[in-house]
């Protein structure tokens, strides 16, 4: 892989920027950063270091006279350098979580459909959930998507729903290409995120996946599958998810 060296100053301005985007879904201007961030230098640097980004194919700018939004690289280096904690989740949501898994059913289905359900709500995108191994699954969520300014496109609106109606019968190839990923030395707390290109189904070139193991009764193991545009909010997804495996973990240790 194809090493490309970042300073510091254009990985927090790249940082910046996708945490921009992501709020504001829409291309950010170097006037936009150097208005309303602490970076103390000059617009031409900014300019200069978004220049930089571009070139190494962090970001890119869909129209000559606009703003620069992220590209699945910038998205893979943003990712890749989040701090690596369910303990920076917002308590707002920690208390939803732990409300939804008080109470919680010992049938690993139920347990399934109540996880899929929360987290579709919590993050607004597709949830799918399973028992690994075995062609059961739980589904929820595309019409959260569809309220998001990626999913207005009618093509990008039936390229998903299609991909979704296949699921049943992509099921077993979409797990093994994202579960497979998993290996004996990793632990139920591993995440792993593709982004863009990085999902080699032709449904979900265009989104980011996130996956994830957990314990379920019976000596059964939970998959998780978040599916949601590349601009999501990763910290919130990564910690959310993070969060609901490790409580459940606990909890299917009692049952």
């Amino acid at each position: 892989m194809e090493f490309i060296y970042i300073t510091k100053r254009q990985a927090d301005i790249l940082h910046f920027l996708i945490e921009k985007y992501i709020e504001k879904a829409e291309p950010i201007s170097s006037g936009l950063i150097e208005e309303i961030s602490c970076f103390n230098v000059s617009a031409a640097t900014i300019r200069n270091e978004l220049q930089e980004l571009s070139r190494k194919r962090f970001i890119t700018q869909p129209h000559v006279s606009g703003g620069r939004v992220p590209t699945d690289k910038g998205y893979r280096f943003y990712v890749d350098n989040l701090p690596n904690s369910g303990d920076l989740l917002d308590i707002r949501w920690q208390k939803k979580i732990n409300s939804a898994l008080a109470n919680i059913s010992n049938e690993p289905r139920e347990i399934n459909k109540t996880v899929a359900k929360l987290l579709s709500d919590l993050s607004e995108n597709v949830v799918i959930t399973g028992i690994a191994d075995e062609d059961d699954f739980y589904k929820t969520g595309l019409a959260n998507l569809f309220e998001s300014p990626e999913f207005r496109e009618i093509n990008k609106i039936f390229r998903l729903t299609s991909f979704f109606d296949e699921f049943d019968k992509v099921f077993n190839d979409i797990e093994k290409e994202f579960f497979g990923h998993f290996s004996d030395d990793d632990t139920f707390e591993d995440i792993n995120v593709f982004i863009g290109k990085e999902n080699r189904h032709p449904g979900i070139k265009d989104e980011t996946v996130m996956t994830a193991k957990y314990n379920l009764p019976s000596n059964l193991i939970g998959s998780l599958t978040l599916i949601g545009p590349t601009r999501m909010h990763y910290e919130k997804n990564i910690s959310m998810i993070r969060y609901t495996t490790e409580k459940l973990n606990n909890l299917t240790r009692k049952i």
